[in-house]
Protein backbone atom coordinates (compact mmCIF):
# COMPACT_ATOMS: atom_id res chain seq x y z
CA UNK A 1 0.00 0.00 0.00
CA UNK A 2 2.22 2.36 0.97
CA UNK A 3 4.85 1.85 -2.16
CA UNK A 4 1.64 2.65 -4.08
CA UNK A 5 0.97 5.85 -2.17
CA UNK A 6 4.30 6.55 -3.87
CA UNK A 7 4.30 5.57 -6.67
CA UNK A 8 6.94 7.45 -9.84
CA UNK A 9 8.07 9.88 -6.83
CA UNK A 10 11.52 9.59 -8.49
CA UNK A 11 9.95 10.41 -11.78
CA UNK A 12 8.43 13.30 -10.15
CA UNK A 13 12.12 14.51 -8.80
CA UNK A 14 13.62 14.25 -11.81
CA UNK A 15 10.43 16.05 -13.76
CA UNK A 16 10.54 18.66 -10.57
CA UNK A 17 14.65 19.27 -11.04
CA UNK A 18 14.59 19.52 -14.69
CA UNK A 19 11.90 21.95 -14.69
CA UNK A 20 13.50 23.97 -11.99
CA UNK A 21 16.98 23.67 -12.23
CA UNK A 22 17.86 27.49 -13.37
CA UNK A 23 16.39 28.48 -10.30
CA UNK A 24 18.60 25.90 -8.28
CA UNK A 25 21.19 27.37 -9.76
CA UNK A 26 20.69 30.99 -9.38
CA UNK A 27 20.07 30.47 -6.19
CA UNK A 28 22.89 28.20 -4.82
CA UNK A 29 25.24 30.92 -6.96
CA UNK A 30 24.05 33.77 -5.11
CA UNK A 31 23.93 32.15 -1.77
CA UNK A 32 27.47 30.51 -1.94
CA UNK A 33 28.64 32.91 -3.83
CA UNK A 34 28.31 35.11 -1.04
CA UNK A 35 29.54 33.24 1.93
CA UNK A 36 32.75 32.25 -0.24
CA UNK A 37 33.20 35.95 -1.05
CA UNK A 38 32.99 37.25 1.90
CA UNK A 39 34.87 34.92 3.50
CA UNK A 40 37.88 35.82 0.79
CA UNK A 41 37.30 39.73 1.90
CA UNK A 42 37.14 39.36 5.39
CA UNK A 43 41.07 39.03 6.01
CA UNK A 44 41.18 42.33 4.21
CA UNK A 45 38.86 44.04 6.61
CA UNK A 46 39.56 42.49 10.28
CA UNK A 47 42.91 41.14 9.61
CA UNK A 48 44.83 43.48 12.24
CA UNK A 49 44.39 43.35 15.91
CA UNK A 50 43.03 46.61 16.27
CA UNK A 51 40.22 45.75 13.88
CA UNK A 52 39.33 42.38 15.43
CA UNK A 53 39.12 44.13 18.97
CA UNK A 54 36.68 47.38 17.64
CA UNK A 55 34.31 44.69 15.66
CA UNK A 56 34.46 42.36 18.85
CA UNK A 57 33.39 45.05 21.00
CA UNK A 58 30.76 46.34 18.65
CA UNK A 59 29.42 42.46 18.33
CA UNK A 60 29.52 42.52 22.16
CA UNK A 61 26.99 46.05 22.22
CA UNK A 62 23.31 45.07 23.26
CA UNK A 63 22.03 46.22 20.02
CA UNK A 64 24.18 43.74 18.28
CA UNK A 65 23.76 40.81 20.60
CA UNK A 66 19.71 41.32 20.24
CA UNK A 67 20.04 41.22 16.49
CA UNK A 68 23.25 38.57 15.58
CA UNK A 69 22.92 36.66 19.45
CA UNK A 70 25.75 36.56 21.82
CA UNK A 71 29.32 35.75 21.00
CA UNK A 72 30.93 33.80 23.28
CA UNK A 73 33.71 34.55 25.52
CA UNK A 74 37.05 33.24 24.36
CA UNK A 75 41.00 33.53 25.23
CA UNK A 76 41.46 34.63 21.32
CA UNK A 77 39.41 35.45 18.69
CA UNK A 78 40.12 35.25 14.82
CA UNK A 79 38.55 36.38 11.50
CA UNK A 80 36.99 33.59 10.74
CA UNK A 81 35.25 33.78 14.82
CA UNK A 82 34.75 37.07 13.33
CA UNK A 83 32.61 35.83 10.29
CA UNK A 84 30.51 33.72 11.83
CA UNK A 85 29.64 35.79 14.92
CA UNK A 86 28.45 38.35 11.65
CA UNK A 87 27.22 36.13 8.52
CA UNK A 88 25.62 32.99 10.00
CA UNK A 89 22.37 34.55 10.57
CA UNK A 90 22.15 36.29 7.57
CA UNK A 91 22.97 33.50 5.50
CA UNK A 92 20.42 31.83 7.31
CA UNK A 93 17.88 33.88 6.41
CA UNK A 94 18.22 33.83 3.04
CA UNK A 95 18.47 29.91 3.23
CA UNK A 96 15.18 30.13 4.74
CA UNK A 97 13.87 32.18 1.85
CA UNK A 98 15.51 29.97 -0.64
CA UNK A 99 13.33 27.01 0.93
CA UNK A 100 10.48 29.14 1.23
CA UNK A 101 10.42 29.85 -2.07
CA UNK A 102 11.10 26.27 -3.44
CA UNK A 103 8.60 24.46 -0.76
CA UNK A 104 5.55 26.98 -1.95
CA UNK A 105 6.84 26.43 -5.68
CA UNK A 106 6.41 22.51 -5.54
CA UNK A 107 3.29 22.53 -3.73
CA UNK A 108 0.61 25.20 -3.37
CA UNK A 109 1.94 27.45 -6.29
CA UNK A 110 1.63 23.74 -8.46
CA UNK A 111 -1.83 23.39 -7.25
CA UNK A 112 -3.07 27.07 -8.34
CA UNK A 113 -1.99 26.41 -11.33
CA UNK A 114 -3.66 22.95 -11.88
CA UNK A 115 -0.16 21.12 -12.55
CA UNK A 116 -0.61 19.20 -9.15
CA UNK A 117 -4.28 17.82 -10.82
CA UNK A 118 -2.60 16.57 -14.28
CA UNK A 119 0.17 14.67 -12.20
CA UNK A 120 -2.45 12.69 -10.28
CA UNK A 121 -4.50 12.07 -13.32
CA UNK A 122 -1.53 9.67 -14.76
CA UNK A 123 -0.50 6.85 -12.84
CA UNK A 124 0.89 8.34 -9.73
CA UNK A 125 0.88 7.88 -5.98
CA UNK A 126 -1.35 9.75 -4.22
CA UNK A 127 1.77 11.42 -2.18
CA UNK A 128 4.10 11.15 -4.68
CA UNK A 129 3.69 14.88 -5.32
CA UNK A 130 4.71 15.94 -2.00
CA UNK A 131 7.55 13.43 -1.44
CA UNK A 132 8.95 14.45 -4.72
CA UNK A 133 8.70 18.11 -3.42
CA UNK A 134 10.21 17.27 -0.04
CA UNK A 135 13.06 15.33 -1.68
CA UNK A 136 13.86 17.92 -4.14
CA UNK A 137 14.04 20.63 -1.09
CA UNK A 138 16.52 18.39 0.23
CA UNK A 139 19.07 17.49 -2.88
CA UNK A 140 18.62 21.29 -3.05
CA UNK A 141 19.54 22.33 0.70
CA UNK A 142 22.01 19.54 0.95
CA UNK A 143 24.00 20.77 -2.54
CA UNK A 144 23.99 24.27 -0.87
CA UNK A 145 25.45 22.93 1.82
CA UNK A 146 28.23 21.44 0.84
CA UNK A 147 29.14 23.69 -1.83
CA UNK A 148 29.18 26.12 1.15
CA UNK A 149 31.70 24.63 3.05
CA UNK A 150 33.70 23.73 0.19
CA UNK A 151 33.61 27.70 -0.32
CA UNK A 152 34.85 28.38 2.91
CA UNK A 153 37.43 26.08 2.70
CA UNK A 154 39.19 26.78 -0.93
CA UNK A 155 38.34 31.11 0.88
CA UNK A 156 41.74 31.25 2.72
CA UNK A 157 40.38 32.68 5.57
CA UNK A 158 42.59 33.15 8.71
CA UNK A 159 41.40 30.86 11.61
CA UNK A 160 39.05 28.31 9.43
CA UNK A 161 39.39 24.70 9.49
CA UNK A 162 37.47 21.61 7.53
CA UNK A 163 35.38 21.39 11.18
CA UNK A 164 34.41 24.32 11.74
CA UNK A 165 33.60 24.90 7.18
CA UNK A 166 31.48 21.55 7.53
CA UNK A 167 29.59 23.10 10.62
CA UNK A 168 29.02 25.90 9.11
CA UNK A 169 27.87 24.90 5.98
CA UNK A 170 25.93 21.97 7.27
CA UNK A 171 24.18 23.52 9.72
CA UNK A 172 22.85 26.40 7.30
CA UNK A 173 21.52 23.45 5.18
CA UNK A 174 19.88 22.16 8.22
CA UNK A 175 18.22 25.45 9.23
CA UNK A 176 16.96 25.62 5.46
CA UNK A 177 15.06 22.17 6.01
CA UNK A 178 13.29 23.10 8.98
CA UNK A 179 11.60 26.48 7.04
CA UNK A 180 11.11 24.11 4.39
CA UNK A 181 9.09 21.64 6.60
CA UNK A 182 7.38 24.70 8.15
CA UNK A 183 6.38 25.76 4.87
CA UNK A 184 5.22 22.66 3.49
CA UNK A 185 2.64 22.98 6.71
CA UNK A 186 1.52 26.43 5.64
CA UNK A 187 0.77 25.03 1.94
CA UNK A 188 -1.43 22.69 3.70
CA UNK A 189 -3.62 25.65 5.63
CA UNK A 190 -2.93 28.63 3.08
CA UNK A 191 -5.86 28.69 0.70
CA UNK A 192 -3.22 29.94 -2.36
CA UNK A 193 0.21 30.37 -2.71
CA UNK A 194 0.76 33.30 -1.95
CA UNK A 195 -1.05 32.56 1.38
CA UNK A 196 1.38 30.27 2.27
CA UNK A 197 4.47 32.39 1.30
CA UNK A 198 2.74 35.19 3.64
CA UNK A 199 2.43 32.73 6.29
CA UNK A 200 5.69 31.55 6.31
CA UNK A 201 7.19 34.82 6.21
CA UNK A 202 5.12 35.56 9.22
CA UNK A 203 6.52 33.17 11.02
CA UNK A 204 10.27 33.52 10.06
CA UNK A 205 9.49 36.78 11.28
CA UNK A 206 7.87 35.96 14.59
CA UNK A 207 10.92 33.43 15.13
CA UNK A 208 13.43 35.83 14.76
CA UNK A 209 11.83 38.63 17.00
CA UNK A 210 11.47 35.86 19.64
CA UNK A 211 15.06 35.15 19.35
CA UNK A 212 15.58 39.12 20.09
CA UNK A 213 13.46 39.42 22.61
CA UNK A 214 14.91 36.63 24.62
CA UNK A 215 18.58 37.18 23.83
CA UNK A 216 17.86 41.13 25.28
CA UNK A 217 16.30 39.16 28.33
CA UNK A 218 18.79 37.21 28.98
CA UNK A 219 21.86 38.10 26.75
CA UNK A 220 23.73 34.42 27.27
CA UNK A 221 20.78 32.15 26.48
CA UNK A 222 21.28 30.69 22.83
CA UNK A 223 17.88 32.41 22.14
CA UNK A 224 15.20 29.49 21.08
CA UNK A 225 14.33 28.15 18.42
CA UNK A 226 15.13 30.51 15.55
CA UNK A 227 19.00 31.23 17.05
CA UNK A 228 21.54 30.32 14.54
CA UNK A 229 23.70 31.24 17.40
CA UNK A 230 24.20 27.73 19.23
CA UNK A 231 26.94 26.67 20.92
CA UNK A 232 28.79 24.17 18.64
CA UNK A 233 27.10 21.17 19.45
CA UNK A 234 26.41 18.80 16.74
CA UNK A 235 22.96 17.74 18.03
CA UNK A 236 20.95 21.27 18.19
CA UNK A 237 23.25 21.86 14.48
CA UNK A 238 21.37 19.05 13.18
CA UNK A 239 18.07 20.40 14.58
CA UNK A 240 18.51 24.20 13.86
CA UNK A 241 22.00 25.33 12.16
CA UNK A 242 24.74 26.39 14.36
CA UNK A 243 27.50 28.60 14.97
CA UNK A 244 31.41 27.69 14.48
CA UNK A 245 32.70 28.85 17.53
CA UNK A 246 34.23 26.22 19.09
CA UNK A 247 35.53 25.01 15.57
CA UNK A 248 37.32 28.15 14.63
CA UNK A 249 38.53 29.63 18.23
CA UNK A 250 42.27 29.72 18.63
CA UNK A 251 43.19 27.59 21.51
Amino acid sequence: MSNTKFARTGMLLRLNLRRDWLKITLWALGIVGLMAGAAAKFDGLYGTKKAMDAIMATLKTPAMVSLLGPVPSAHAYTVATIYAAEMMIFMGLFVAMMNIYFAVHTTRADEDTGITELVAAHATGRNASLAAAGLEVLVVNLGVGILAALGLQFSGMTGIDSNGNWLFGLGVAAFGLMFAGITFLAAQVAASGRGATILSYVVLGVLFIARMVRTCRTPTSPGGLFTVGLRSSIFMVVIIGGRCYSCWQSP
